[in-house]
């Protein structure tokens, strides 16, 4: 299977959005939800789902369930393998080289009060330090992604979704806060991240439902069919999300408990129509965005090599956060954090394509859309 070349530059101008979002700086204000509501994770995560889709979908159809089951177990296996080598950095540097620092015992306080229990309980992807619970969550939706395929094989999608938004509508309900609760009590530490499975599933399984589709209709080359919508409405709704982003629009944003409809870790109501405007609209320029992201070689290489670039984004950003609180650096020596930071990643994806030996593939032109 052709890489999508237009997949991997999407993935890695989302890494560079993580990247300059995850280090502080004024440049940061600019980039953290630029188009209204919606921040990279929320496209990352739906991005790897629908990649899910195309690669498992081929798969089931050439291999069946058996195959998709081990590729799924292989790929976790690599992403439980960068995890866990990101939390060695993590409480070896930060917490015991770096932990009596101010900043960075703030970071891995939990671990430094019971080193034994935190570690065991990160392992078991129980105790999540900063930035490191993207990967526990995709490393569960990916062993939950062979089960997922087959339901939509077997039932169709919309019982699937069903299940999915009772799923979100008990994440609203505070259901993860009450498991948390319980399971607080016992021996191990309990601090997930501040993502929410129960509702971020529901990207997950839209993606992955749109990559399924998008496999079954590649070899027929046929357009993809979304659901008629209008347009205008479709543009209104994006426009005013951004224009409220801003401040363009004079509507106060809480936070606070009322703030639940924009809620970026359980997915508020308000978010989810935010990112699902932004995703019917990209759908539907998909061959002019993609001819202008399949032209961007650097952000191909990044997002190519993903998950190690990731793992050593998190590593810097967690340095480079503690450094920037501990010294109060000013603003030119953040810029330069990030430049260096970036440079990091770029050269990093270089030394990773050369080492790689696999063939970069033919780009795949995306497919048109129609209404």
């Amino acid at each position: 299977m052709n890489r999508l070349l237009e997949i991997d530059a999407l993935r890695g101008l989302l890494l560079v959005l993580m990247v300059i979002n995850h280090t502080p700086s004024p440049l940061r204000s600019l980039t953290n939800q630029p188009l209204g509501f919606v921040s990279a994770a929320e496209a990352f995560v739906f991005v790897s789902a629908c990649l899910c889709g195309l690669v498992f979908g081929r798969r089931l159809r050439d291999g069946g369930l058996p195959e998709v089951r081990r590729l799924a177990r292989r790929r976790a296996r690599q992403i439980y393998t960068g995890h866990v080598l990101t939390l060695l950095f993590c409480f070896a540097i930060i917490g015991q080289g770096l932990g009596h620092l101010h900043p960075f015992y703030n970071m891995v306080h939990l671990y430094l009060a019971q080193p034994t229990k935190a570690a065991v309980s990160a392992l078991l992807l129980l105790y999540q330090p900063p930035l490191l619970d993207i990967l526990p969550m995709y490393l569960l939706f990916l062993l939950l992604t062979p089960f997922m395929l087959d339901m939509l094989v077997r039932v169709g999608f919309r019982p699937v979704l069903v299940v999915s938004l009772l799923l979100w509508l008990a994440a609203q309900c505070g259901l993860k806060e009450w498991l948390v609760g319980v399971l607080a009590d016992g021996w191990l530490v309990t601090a997930p991240g501040a993502f929410n499975l129960l509702a971020w599933q529901l990207l997950w399984v839209s993606g992955l439902f749109l990559g399924y589709r998008l496999q079954q209709q590649r070899p027929k080359r046929a357009v993809l069919v979304l659901p008629r919508v209008p347009w205008p409405a479709l543009v209104g709704v994006a426009l005013f999300f951004c224009c409220w982003r801003w401040s363009w629009i004079p509507l106060a944003v809480n936070f606070g408990e009322p703030g639940w409809l924009l809620d970026k870790w359980r997915l508020g109501p308000l978010r989810l129509l935010n990112f699902f405007a932004l995703l019917y609209l990209a759908l539907w320029l998909g061959p002019y965005l993609a001819k202008a992201l399949g032209n961007l070689k650097p952000l191909i290489l990044i997002g190519r090599n993903t998950l190690p670039l990731f793992c050593l984004h998190a590593c810097f950003s967690l340095l480079a956060v503690g450094v920037i609180e501990l010294y109060e650096l000013p603003d030119g020596w953040r810029y330069s954090i990030l430049t260096l930071h970036l440079s990091l990643i770029l050269g990093s994806s270089l030394i990773l394509n050369r080492l790689s030996n696999s063939p970069p593939g033919d780009q795949v032109p995306a497919p048109s859309a129609r209404g």
